[in-house]
C-alpha cells in the first residue's frame, strides 16, 4: 500500500485558516516594549500587548543571550531565500528582544527543514505553513515550553549551536500498583507485603501536606503509556471557537496538525500536547463540569486533539519514516490504537487484552454530535494510517498540567483541573479584579436578568466599597470618628490592595486624622505592630467579612442571587470534590495516550483509608495514574467521595446537568469573551 500512495498525498497542499497571503502573519497583533523579568540574563522582549507580564517573564525563557548582531544570508538555489539559513558577519553578540524572533526562527527553521525533505511542493504552500504556524504562535492558540523552544532553530536563523543549556526536570518518581495489590483492596488475597504496602503509602506523621504519586502499573502497560510528565505543549481550546462559542472543529484539527509536525521537524518525539482553559469552555457552554454532558464534551476534545496528532504523526512517517520505539513495540502500539478508537466508538467491551475496561465515550451525553463524529472519523484514519506506516511518536497526548505552560498561556484551568477561581488574571481599567469572560458567557447563556449578574457578580468579585459593607462601613467608622472626607479615601485605595486592613491606615487617612480626631498617640503610630481596625475595636471576624465584601469570594459558593440547581455550573476550585475529577478523568483517559494528570485532596487525618478508597474508584475506572495529596487542613466532612451515596440514600434524585442555549442571538458569548479581555484573537471556521 506504502508504494502506491503518492509520496505528497497526505500533508500538501497545507491550508490556510487564520492567514491571508497578502499580509504577514503579524500585521494583525499590536506590540509593546516590555521590561526585563527575573533572571538578567532573559531579556526584555518586545511583545504582544495583549500579553501579560507573567506571560512575557516566561517566554522570556526561550530567548538567547548571545546571538549575533550582523547576519548574513547563506544563498541557496534551491531554497526560497526567505528560508535561507544566515550566519554572523562579526562578532559582536546581542540578545533577542522581541518574541517575533523567537517564533521567526522556531517555525521558519522547521519550514526550511521541510522545504529540503521535500515536503512542500511549492513556494506557496511553504509559506502557508509558516505563516499560519507563526500566527498560532503569537496568538497563542499553542504554546510549547520555553526550555523546549529555547533552542529552535539557533543554527538556522543565527549559526549558533543549538546544543540544550538546560535539561528537563526529571519524572516524579511513582509507586508502581499493580493489580495484584489492588486484589487487597478487594479482599481477594491477603499477602502481607501488598497490605503493608498501602500503609508505607499513606500513613504519614506531623501536620505538612504531603503528597503521593501512583502509577497503576497493569492498566498503563495495556494501554502502551510511559511514566506521566507536565504537557511541555499545550492546545488553548477557548481560542479556538465559532462566533457562537462552540469549538471550530476545523480550528482545533489544524492547530493539532501544525504543532504535531513543527514538534516532530525539530525532532521532538519527546513533547507532550496537554490542553489548556477546558474548564472555563465547558462553563461558557452552559455545561457542568461534574456533569454526563461535560464529562462526554471534554472526552470528545481530547479524542478529537489525540486522533489528529496520531494522524499525522502517522502521515509524516509515510514521509520521513516511523521511528524506532514504533517498530520496537509494533503490535503493542496498534492494540492500543485500536482501543482508542473502539472507546472513541462507544464500546462497552470489546477491548483487545485489557485488564480493566474504560469508560466509554457516552455519545448521546454530547452536546456538539460533529465533534464526536470527527473524532470516530479521525481515529479511524489514525488507525489505518499507523498500520500502514507506523507513528513518528508513540506517545502524543498528556493531560499532566505543567504551571510554567498555564502562565504563559494566561489559562484559567490546566489539563481536566477545573477552574481554581472565576475571577480573572486581568485587571480592569480601575484596577479592580475581573471575572473571567467564561463566566460573563454563562450569565449570558442562562439568560439571567441584570440584577442577578450584579448581585452575583458583587458575592464573586467584590464591590470594592466599604460604604455598606458588614460590621466596617460607613456607620461604624463615623461613631469611631472618621468623618466623609476620611472615608473617601479610604474608597479610592480599595481598588490598589486587597484588603480593608491595608486600606484603613494611618498613611491612607492621614497622621495628623489619627492624632486629633482617634486620639491615637505618635508612639503607638511608629509601634511596627500597629493596627488602626484593631486599635479601633473591629475584630478579625468583622475584617474578614468586610474583606468578602469588598474584595469578593472567588467564587459562587453560597450566592444567594444565583438558583439553587444552576450552582453547579459555576463551581470551581475544592467545590468539585474528588469523586467528580475521578469521573472527569475516566470519561477522558481512553482518548489519550499520556495521562489525564488526575490530582485529588483528602484528609490527611484519615490518609490510609480515604487513600485507599479513592486509588480503588481510580482503578476501577481505568485510571493509569493519580496523585493523593493530603492536607491536614480539610476536614474528613468535606470529602466528597461518598456524596453519590448520600444522594442515592436520601432518596432525592442528583441534579440535572445544566445545558442551556443561548438566549438571545444579539449576545454572542465570544464577544462578550473580547469585550472582556480586550485580548485573544479567536479562530473562525468560514
Amino acid at each position: 500500500m506504502a508504494n502506491s500512495m503518492k509520496k505528497h498525498e497526505f500533508l500538501l497542499p497545507f491550508p490556510r485558516l487564520y492567514t491571508r497571503g497578502m499580509a504577514d502573519a503579524f500585521d494583525s497583533t499590536p506590540f509593546q516594549w516590555s521590561e526585563s523579568y527575573g533572571d538578567e540574563t532573559f531579556p526584555a522582549l518586545t511583545s504582544p500587548t495583549t500579553w501579560s507580564a507573567e506571560s512575557v517573564s516566561v517566554m522570556a525563557e526561550a530567548a538567547h543571550s548571545g546571538v549575533p548582531a550582523d547576519l548574513r544570508a547563506n544563498e541557496e538555489n534551491t531554497v526560497p531565500s526567505w528560508l535561507w539559513r544566515h550566519q554572523s558577519r562579526s562578532s559582536r553578540r546581542e540578545a533577542e528582544t522581541d518574541i517575533r524572533d523567537i517564533v521567526n526562527r522556531a517555525v521558519g527553521s522547521a519550514a526550511a527543514k521541510a522545504w529540503k525533505l521535500g515536503l512542500f511542493t511549492s513556494e506557496k504552500h511553504a509559506r502557508a505553513f509558516y505563516d499560519e504556524a507563526r500566527f498560532a504562535f503569537i496568538q497563542r492558540h499553542f504554546a510549547v515550553l520555553p526550555e523546549v523552544l529555547s533552542t529552535w532553530g539557533l543554527s538556522w536563523a543565527y549559526g549558533v549551536d543549538e546544543t540544550p543549556k538546560r535539561s528537563f526536570a526529571e519524572p516524579v518518581s511513582q509507586p508502581q500498583l499493580s493489580n495484584a495489590d489492588i486484589d487487597v483492596l478487594l479482599e481477594k488475597a491477603k499477602e502481607p507485603k501488598s497490605v503493608a504496602l498501602w500503609r508505607k503509602l499513606f500513613a504519614r506523621q506531623g501536620n505538612e501536606i504531603f503528597s503521593v504519586p501512583l502509577r497503576l502499573r497493569d492498566i498503563a502497560a495495556d494501554w502502551h503509556s510511559t511514566a506521566p510528565n507536565p504537557a511541555r505543549a499545550v492546545i488553548d481550546l477557548l481560542a479556538l471557537r465559532n462566533d457562537d462559542g462552540g469549538i471550530c472543529i476545523d480550528a482545533l484539527r489544524h492547530t493539532t496538525r501544525l504543532l504535531v509536525i513543527l514538534l516532530d521537524l525539530h525532532e521532538r518525539r519527546d513533547v507532550t500536547i496537554g490542553l489548556v482553559n477546558l474548564a472555563p469552555l465547558l462553563m461558557a457552554a452552559g455545561l457542568v463540569y461534574d456533569s454526563d454532558a461535560g464529562r462526554a464534551m471534554a472526552a470528545s476534545l481530547a479524542a478529537l486533539v489525540a486522533a489528529e496528532s496520531a494522524a499525522t504523526s502517522a502521515e509524516l512517517a509515510s514521509l520521513r519514516g516511523m521511528s524506532p520505539e514504533f517498530m520496537h513495540d509494533r503490535d503493542i502500539v496498534m492494540r492500543a490504537l485500536r482501543n482508542h478508537r473502539r472507546a472513541v466508538y462507544g464500546d462497552g467491551n470489546d477491548y483487545e487484552k485489557l485488564s480493566v475496561l474504560p469508560a466509554p465515550l457516552p455519545l448521546k451525553n454530547c452536546p456538539d454530535l460533529a465533534l464526536v463524529a470527527e473524532a470516530q472519523r479521525r481515529w479511524d484514519d489514525a488507525v489505518e494510517a499507523a498500520r500502514a506506516y507506523g507513528l513518528r511518536a508513540t506517545q502524543a497526548t498528556d493531560l499532566t498540567p505543567s504551571a510554567r505552560l498555564s502562565v504563559l498561556m494566561s489559562s484559567a484551568s490546566q489539563g481536566l483541573e477545573p477552574m481554581p477561581r472565576l475571577t480573572s488574571q486581568n485587571i480592569d481599567e480601575t484596577g479592580r479584579t475581573s471575572l473571567h469572560p467564561a463566566l460573563t458567557e454563562a450569565f449570558i447563556r442562562m439568560g439571567y436578568p441584570s440584577n442577578i449578574v450584579s448581585a452575583t457578580t458583587e458575592h464573586i468579585a467584590g464591590t470594592f466599597s466599604i460604604l455598606k459593607a458588614p460590621k466596617i462601613n460607613v456607620n461604624t467608622l463615623k461613631a469611631r470618628g472618621l468623618d466623609r472626607s476620611d472615608i473617601e479615601k479610604i474608597e479610592a485605595y480599595l481598588p490598589h490592595v486587597n484588603s480593608v486592613r491595608l486600606a484603613i491606615t494611618p498613611w491612607v487617612i492621614g497622621i495628623d486624622v489619627c492624632a486629633t480626631k482617634l486620639g491615637i498617640s505618635e508612639e503607638e503610630l511608629k509601634s511596627p505592630s500597629f493596627n488602626l481596625l484593631d486599635r479601633l475595636g473591629f475584630t478579625g471576624e468583622e475584617v474578614e467579612e468586610a474583606n468578602l465584601y469588598c474584595f469578593g469570594h472567588g467564587t459562587a459558593r453560597n450566592a444567594k442571587p444565583l438558583p439553587l440547581g444552576h450552582r453547579p455550573l459555576f463551581a470551581c476550585g475544592d467545590e468539585v470534590g474528588p469523586e467528580a475529577r475521578i469521573r472527569m478523568a475516566a470519561a477522558v483517559q481512553s482518548f489519550i495516550s499520556g495521562d489525564t494528570g488526575l490530582a485529588v485532596r483528602l484528609p490527611a487525618s484519615q490518609s490510609v483509608t480515604c487513600g485507599a478508597e479513592t486509588t480503588l474508584s481510580a482503578w476501577r475506572v481505568g485510571l493509569k495514574s493519580l496523585t493523593l495529596v493530603f492536607d491536614p487542613q480539610i476536614a474528613e466532612k468535606v470529602v466528597s467521595l461518598t456524596s453519590a451515596r448520600r444522594i442515592k440514600a436520601s432518596g432525592k434524585p442528583a441534579p440535572k446537568p445544566v445545558v442551556a442555549g443561548c438566549t438571545s442571538a444579539k449576545h454572542t458569548p465570544v464577544l462578550v469573551a473580547k469585550k472582556a479581555t480586550g485580548a485573544r484573537r479567536v479562530a473562525r471556521c468560514k
